[in-house]
């Protein structure tokens, strides 16, 4: 047994290294005591803490360890460990089949990626980078993970087995990640803790005698894998319905905010178009610039929330009857314009038609951000001017040149407002939607951020509600 000191100790502790050693719950010989952001591992840096830790694991091993200790990390135990991580759509591929199902997949290097497909494979003259072959194997039942390609063909069924000996005699002795015209990697999965899979991918080189595999981490890259880290509220939001109107460095944002979160549909409504200078504070991507705004945002929707249907729409209109129409069938209005004669004619109906409202912009530059929310018990937002409840915001008239400039192509001083801002911004009107919708209602009906310290009483950072006064102090 060696003890390696790293960089860092002693406030990172120091590893317990078995050479050879092949087990659960370990890295190569290296015995996993604590994740690295488990605070419960400062008490390794004393020596008998750390042995205290070893022989709490040397008892789990005995008895076997819980699948939370071990993670799904089987490609730990493979001998040969790569540099590569392979990212595969694993629960769609476990959908497709029961034990015993096999599928032809291919994939692709990116960065330090072999990203993993299934179905038609794009033509290898015209995809303008190598395409790898591979296999996806599924079995019902692993009593322990494999450390060998050997122990990994007698994990396969017999037409599983005859299919990977195909695929690997016809290879050239290619390394990986050349194609070889056979398997260039495989993919072996099982269930391994409830309805949890775990997988080996294994990269493929050489030929014949010369055939050598490693293992790489392996990451799902499916809509199921990502939706798992939306959050708790995820499926109750499914069958939710969010206009969003103005789809800006705001709204844009608040967009792919409230789809990561598990909004299932999305109404996006916003006629400007995505320019260069947009993309400091933007959401959008630099290949949208010259399309609508909500194109943009639609892709990057589509991108991180896959299960949110996204649909782009021109300015809402002002006129009461049109937008009694758009906001027909939805379970929340969001407003992002920061235009006010757009809040006010969105509260006005949203009240007359009792459908909910966010409504959310930033002032002075971005030293303020407010968000209001008007439901079912809230003070109206037209009625909020004359109520002492709610603090008044000061009047715009500093300079220009003082927080804002003019630019080519404007026809007003740009707001400047930086970007922390206007995350900061998006990020509360997000949580605003969100505490409504999941019915929770824990946030106060307006909330008031000061982002820059102004005149009293906005002359301290923090947030400002109706539970304070105008003349109360910030907490």
């Amino acid at each position: 047994m060696q003890i390696h000191f790293f960089p860092g100790w002693p406030l990172r502790y120091a590893h317990v290294v078995v050479p050879g050693l092949q087990s659960e719950h370990d890295a190569q010989g290296t015995i996993c005591l604590w994740a690295e952001d488990d605070p419960a591992q400062i008490a390794g840096r004393h020596l008998q803490g750390l042995f205290d830790r070893l022989d709490q694991w040397a008892a789990a091993a005995q008895q076997g360890f819980h699948a939370e200790d071990q993670a799904l990390d089987a490609h730990r135990l493979y001998q040969e460990q790569s540099n590569y991580r392979a990212e595969l759509p694993l629960q769609d591929l476990i959908d497709r089949g029961t034990n015993g199902y096999t599928a032809d997949v291919f994939g692709f290097i990116q960065g330090n990626a072999l990203l993993i497909e299934y179905g038609n494979a794009p033509d290898r003259r015209t995809s303008g980078k190598p395409i790898l072959s591979g296999a996806f194997y599924l079995r019902r039942h692993l009593a322990v993970p494999p450390a060998n390609l050997d122990e990994v063909r007698d994990a396969l069924t017999r037409r599983q087995r005859n299919k990977l000996t195909r695929g690997l005699a016809n290879r050239s002795p290619m390394a990986f990640p050349e194609p070889s015209g056979g398997h260039d990697f495989i993919v072996l999965a099982w269930p391994r803790h409830g309805d949890d899979y775990d997988a080996v991918a294994l990269s493929i080189s050489g030929d014949g005698d010369t055939l050598c595999t490693e293992a790489l981490a392996a990451t799902s890259s499916d809509a199921h894998a990502l939706r798992r880290r939306a959050g708790p509220d995820a499926d109750r939001l499914s069958t939710k319905t969010v206009l969003i109107a103005g789809a800006g460095s705001v709204g844009g944002h608040v967009a792919a905010a409230v789809a990561c979160s598990g909004v299932g549909t999305i109404r996006l409504h916003d006629s400007d178009f995505l320019t260069s200078t947009n993309l400091v504070r933007h959401v959008g991507p630099r290949q949208y610039v010259g399309y609508r705004k909500t194109e943009a945002v639609a892709v990057a929707v589509e991108q991180h929330a896959p299960w949110t249907d996204l649909t782009h729409h021109p300015d809402l209109p002002y006129d009461p009857v049109g937008l009694i129409e758009a906001i027909d069938g939805v379970d929340l209005v969001i407003d992002c314009t920061g235009v006010l004669p757009m809040t006010a004619a969105l509260a006005e109906t949203c009240r007359r038609r009792g459908v909910a409202l966010v409504a959310g912009a930033l002032f002075h530059h971005g030293a303020l951000a407010r968000v209001q929310r008007q439901a079912v018990g809230d003070t109206p937002i037209a009625a909020r001017s004359t109520d002492t409840r709610y603090h008044s915001l000061p009047p715009d008239d500093q300079a220009i040149g003082s927080a804002g400039f003019l630019e080519l192509g404007c026809t007003a001083p740009v707001n400047n407002a930086p970007p922390l801002a206007v995350l900061t911004t998006a990020a509360d009107i997000a949580f605003a939607a969100v505490d409504l919708l999941t019915e929770r209602r824990e946030r106060p009906d307006e909330r008031i951020t000061v982002l820059r310290t102004m005149d009293p009483p906005f002359h301290r950072t923090g947030a400002m509600d109706p539970r304070h006064t105008a003349s109360a102090e910030l907490p």
